[in-house]
């Protein structure tokens, strides 16, 4: 019985590292945006460290060449994100944890996810699986767990949120630490994989970013003219630069712009979804209409996804996402059908993840354990370009209307807002939307010359 018992208790604990890398993004996300009450900066430097390392901590482990293996970066990262889980907690009687909680959490979401899966890999080779079949019920009853948790009232939610993720994390670790022992030859890494400009785009990214988002909590005009600027000369520079590096790249361009493509998906499904939903639907209802629909999907997809590789050849594979993707998009077109359309997109954006996962861990040209640190540095741009891209044209379209950009940092704190508002938000929906569909049409493009090329030679 006691057996029995022990077993029953294992099954939840080994599903933690699952459940982390899928809600480690976004559940602090919503924790630290709570936080701020839009006008001092002791409220907004939270989300705003959080968010920032979030996106740029990847740029930071591969321009410093720590040359950790994945293993020992999972290991970190759970460390850290556990810490960040206790300071949190401790935040609650001293706001200025809250800091130190933002920046390990968001390192440890910047690591944990590629981390993970790269370990992942590496296990199923030696015919260890992690997660599979009924244990993917054991994460659904603790995401189900989790769901209510976020549901609670401020500021039991804070509390009870943080002590939970704690839990997850000394779980996790538990986890990881027992995994069968895997092999790895790295005497042919090449140490120039972890090239020095990626610590220039950490401190570019993070500079610009970390100005973009407090200009925005604290609806600071002048402050957001400098982000506005510094992002314009950051992305002058890095045109400059691809277009004399163009003929060194040693991925197909198709593959390049996929996990872009898959990086914009991610933040219009997080970031964008987050502030349309709450605008029109209200802050209150996150829960509800944004994150119970994407775990949904999610599930969905992890579930059924294996059984739909084996059906799909490999041949249609890109062909089949590239559907998925305009499909979802023509949902969001549909009125009222937005959290409809979170549940589909999140769906085909696991499916091609997971598809994008296993591309780059065939790949030859990039050592072992850098290919997916490579793959999520790359997702992460595609994210970064979309967020800046979307705030550009919601200037624009605040200027159509001939409203001061005040009105556009005002309509993004976390308030239910006017008509008006309402019109930006849709009119920026169909801006993303139209660029996303742009750009899955010109990926399909590029797949298809290349295998016609493939074909030729």
């Amino acid at each position: 019985m006691l057996d029995k018992l022990k077993q029953f208790g294992r099954n939840f604990t080994e599903t933690t590292p699952f459940i982390l890398s899928n809600t480690v993004i976004f559940v602090p996300y919503l924790l630290f945006l709570s936080l701020n009450n839009g006008y001092s900066w002791a409220t907004v430097l939270p989300f705003t460290l959080f968010y920032t390392f979030r996106m740029t901590g990847l740029f930071l482990i591969r321009g410093i060449h720590a040359g950790l293996d994945s293993y020992t970066l999972l290991m970190i990262s759970l460390l850290v994100g556990g810490a960040g889980s206790l300071f949190g907690l401790f935040g609650l009687l001293s706001f200025p944890l809250f800091y130190l909680s933002a920046i390990c959490l968001g390192l440890s979401a910047a690591w944990l996810v590629p981390a993970n899966v790269t370990v992942n890999f590496h296990e199923k080779q030696q015919g260890f699986i992690n997660i599979k079949g009924k244990k993917y019920v054991y994460a659904l009853v603790m995401l189900a767990l989790l769901y209510e948790i976020v549901r609670l009232p401020m500021p039991l939610q804070l509390a009870a949120t943080l002590a939970f993720y704690t839990l997850l994390y000394v779980m996790a670790y538990h986890t990881v630490k027992h995994y069968p022992r895997y092999e790895l030859d790295f005497k042919d890494v090449q140490r120039n994989l972890i090239e020095k400009k990626e610590l220039l785009l950490f401190f570019g990214f993070f500079i610009s970013l970390f100005l973009l988002r407090t200009a925005r909590l604290l609806m600071d005009t002048a402050l957001f003219d400098v982000a506005l600027f510094s992002i314009l000369l950051l992305y002058i520079l890095i045109t400059f630069y691809l277009s004399r590096k163009k003929q060194s790249w040693v991925l197909p361009n198709w593959l390049n712009l996929l996990t872009f493509l898959d990086g914009m998906i991610g933040n219009f499904l997080f970031l964008f979804g987050t502030f349309y939903l709450g605008i029109t639907a209200g802050f209150d209802q996150l829960a509800t209409s944004l994150y119970f629909p994407y775990i949904t999907g999610l599930i969905l997809a992890k579930l059924v996804g294996p059984a739909l590789r084996k059906k799909l050849p490999e041949s249609h594979s890109i062909a089949s996402h590239c559907l998925g993707l305009l499909l979802s998009f023509g949902v969001f077109l549909i009125p009222n059908a937005f959290s409809i359309g979170i549940f589909l997109l999140s769906f085909v954006h696991t499916l091609l993840g997971s598809n994008l996962n296993q591309m780059y861990e065939q790949l030859e040209e990039v050592s072992p354990d850098q290919r997916l640190i490579v793959k999520y540095t790359t997702q992460n741009k595609g994210s970064l370009t979309h967020q800046f891209f979307l705030m550009g044209v919601l200037l624009f379209s605040t200027r159509q209307l001939g409203k001061p950009i005040r009105f556009l940092l005002q309509m993004t704190g976390t308030m239910r807002q006017s008509a008006e508002s309402i019109q930006l938000m849709e009119q920026a929906k169909w801006f993303s939307l139209s660029v996303l569909i742009l750009l899955t049409a010109i990926v399909y493009y590029l797949w298809k010359e290349a295998k016609k090329n493939a074909t030729i030679h």
